[in-house]
């Protein structure tokens, strides 16, 4: 296991999470570049932006890969790209990084599962990476954890699926400009209901792709899946938490519900509900995740409160870039990585000779991996 030179590509509200993870549970990783096109981040040094983190002195933020790579004098082994959502935003930085021949890793949520939607992207971009020998893979809280990882992982133990119950209810209280301009967060309701029918904004994105991949390792048949979206307001302001939407009026969309259904004919197989609230409290909102198997074992599971949003990704991307690292070259998903994680320490433990052990007592040390 060697240490991991890695990028971080954005460094907003999700970015500014990652810094925060690795100021102390990731030896095994290092940052040695940072880039964001915002004007005041660009030009300045990491440190100053993010005084917690130790060594990271001496990194100048660049406003885009190119000019990273144009002054830099370290090598890089993963970019943490964490900037926008949409194949059609965020194609060519991903390619740039890629014929450079490192490694990704893309917090956006089209890159979870992103042949089921965007065959072309797909392609393009998994010839690339095989050409360069280096592997591109999506990872985040949801897609990738909540609605996939973890009923796939509790599924383990059991089967004949009949049906599988998904619902989470989180505080999104504090999400970025980039989730805010798909999700529709902050609209006025009859804008975000345009908005929907347009394909202008798409809610949350990656259901469909959690949807499919669970039916697929599940061998459950599906053949239709459905979306659709709910708004709330409330006659009070309530703080978005961004400095972009800032406090939103009376009336203002400060909750949306979404729902997914996998179905069979007229059958629900696969059922998904998403709750995203500003200040979920003061509705009166419990912050859960619960999971329902309905299998030859009934599997029930509950996360209470909610596996937290954007710290919760931050610590999955983070936790991916051994996996990127080490995973066969092209376009790979976070679900086909070790079900555990890969080591984030860099030693592994055996017993310590020079301690003496009994029944009921193990001496251990630790050894470099």
């Amino acid at each position: 296991m060697k240490k991991a030179n890695i990028i971080l590509y954005g460094i907003g509200a999700l970015g500014g999470l990652v810094m925060k993870a690795l100021q102390t549970d990731y030896p095994m990783i290092r940052i040695v570049g940072a880039i964001d096109h915002d004007p005041a981040k660009t030009g300045r040094k990491l440190q100053d932006l993010f005084p917690e983190n130790k060594g990271i002195e001496g990194i100048t933020v660049a406003p885009d890969f190119k000019s990273w790579l144009a002054v830099t004098g370290e090598k890089a082994d993963v970019v943490l790209h964490m900037t926008e959502s949409k194949p059609a935003a965020i194609e060519a930085q991903l390619g740039e990084i890629l014929e450079a021949g490192i490694n990704v890793v893309s917090a956006a949520e089209s890159m979870f599962y992103p042949r089921l939607r965007y065959a072309g992207f797909t392609e393009r971009l998994n010839a690339l990476a095989v050409s360069k020998g280096v592997t591109i893979t999506g990872a985040g809280i949801n897609p990738g954890y909540i609605f996939d990882a973890i009923p796939l992982t509790l599924a383990r133990a059991t089967s004949d699926v009949k049906k599988v119950t998904l619902t989470r209810a989180i505080d999104v209280t504090g999400t970025g400009p980039g989730d805010i301009e798909h999700v529709g967060y902050g609209l006025w309701p009859d804008e975000f209901k345009q908005k929907i029918d347009a394909g202008q904004i798409e809610g949350h994105m990656g259901m469909p792709e959690s949807i499919a991949l669970i039916a697929e390792r599940l061998n459950m048949d599906i053949d239709t899946i459905e979306e659709r979206w709910e708004t709330e307001t409330a006659s009070f302001p309530v703080d978005s938490g961004d400095a972009s939407l800032g406090i939103l009026e009376p009336g203002r969309v400060i909750g949306i519900s979404q729902f997914a259904e996998g179905k069979r004919g007229d059958e629900t197989m696969i059922s998904m509900s998403l709750i995203m609230y500003y200040q979920p409290e003061k509705f009166g909102l419990e912050i859960a995740d619960r999971i329902d198997i309905l299998g030859a074992h009934h599997i029930r599971a509950s996360l209470v409160p909610a596996a937290l949003s954007l710290f919760g990704a931050a610590n999955t991307i983070v936790n991916c870039v051994h996996d990127a690292l080490s995973g066969p070259p092209g376009m790979a998903n976070i679900l086909d990585f070790g079900m555990g994680g890969a080591n984030r320490s860099g030693f592994t433990y055996v017993l310590d000779p020079d301690r003496p052990h009994r029944p009921g007592r193990m001496a251990l040390v630790k050894e470099a991996i």
